[in-house]
């Protein structure tokens, strides 16, 4: 059996098998790519039938870019985000639109005056960079659960975000390979083994950045100082597995900016699964996300220092 590797840059990729069309069983997987959100979307659709999910494919797009189109033009933020932004103690907030440009990382790279950051932080422009992709997750999921749709399994990823569906033919896993956050885009450092519907967001310092007079500046803003999240020395990268994209998406931001203790009742009140990952190797378990997620490179190592759990494997 062949294997493809599909590598995207935000910080997870998707390892599918490309199948056999058996006319006895049925089987067929296509792959769709479409650029939505500022982000490239890689749909793996199989269906029941040698029919194409084309069909599938193109309304699932048009779902994305309506929720694009419709975060675009709203002044306010969705009810989801608010109670995240209290439940997190403020360590994730819709409302850094003016910090987000004073500093614009993706463009000019600009260090602000404290004075600056102070008035920006005062401003209260919605900003749902840190929803909107979950969100898309989360419209593509009600697609594939129409009737109407004879899609029986998918692996989705937008810009990173990653939803798996259904149950691939003969009861395969999805494989999803974890981006090493220390390496290249190609690099990974595990693999995920999933079954069902699972969504996987990571929030990384890796992934937008500028550097200033020897000093490195992230894309994730601590909404208390207004300058990029350390209130956890050498965390580089958080992914959350949960049942919600949005949610997801939310939640592994205030993660980074939180730290892994003081991450812990979040992701237990969203029942969210957490891998917290270390500049120096160190990877941390919250929840059960080491049951089934396997370390294959060795720069990473389990640490148990702070670990309330232990694997079911440790014995």
């Amino acid at each position: 059996m062949k294997k493809r590797v599909l590598f995207i840059a935000a910080g997870v990729v998707v390892v599918a098998a490309s199948l056999l069309v058996f006319q006895s069983q049925k089987l067929h997987m296509e792959t769709f790519t479409d650029f939505v959100m500022g982000s490239i979307l890689t749909q793996n659709l199989w269906t029941g039938d040698l029919g194409s999910p084309g069909e599938e494919a193109d309304c699932i797009v048009d779902v994305c870019r309506a929720l694009e189109e419709e975060l675009n033009n709203t002044a306010e933020a969705p009810a989801l985000a608010l109670e995240i932004m209290e439940a997190s103690g403020r360590a994730f907030t819709p409302y850094l639109g003016v910090l987000t440009k004073l500093w614009d990382i993706d463009g000019q790279a600009y260090v602000p005056s404290r004075e600056e950051i102070n008035e920006a932080l005062k401003q209260l422009e919605v900003d749902l960079g840190a929803y909107g992709k979950g969100a898309a997750c989360d419209a593509a999921l009600r697609v594939l659960e129409n009737d109407n749709y004879n899609v029986t399994a998918a692996v989705i990823n937008l810009g990173g975000n990653i939803l798996t569906y259904g149950k691939k033919p003969w009861n395969q896993p999805f494989k999803i390979a974890l981006r090493d956050p220390k390496g290249g885009p190609n690099d990974t450092m595990g693999v995920f083994t999933l079954r069902g519907t699972n969504f996987i967001s990571t929030s990384g310092s890796y992934e937008k950045f500028f550097e200033r007079d020897g000093k490195r500046y992230h894309h994730i803003f601590d909404p208390q100082t207004g300058y990029p999240a350390e209130r956890e020395l050498g965390l580089i990268s958080v992914t959350v597995i949960n049942g919600n994209g949005a949610i997801g998406d939310m939640v592994s931001t205030a993660c980074f900016v939180l730290g892994y203790e003081a991450s812990l009742d979040l992701l237990a009140q969203y029942n969210c699964d957490a891998l917290f990952i270390y500049e120096d190797g160190r990877v941390k378990n919250a929840g059960n996300a080491w049951d089934y997620f396997k370390l294959e490179n060795a720069s990473f190592y389990w640490d148990y220092a702070d670990i309330h759990e232990t694997p079911f494997w440790f014995w």
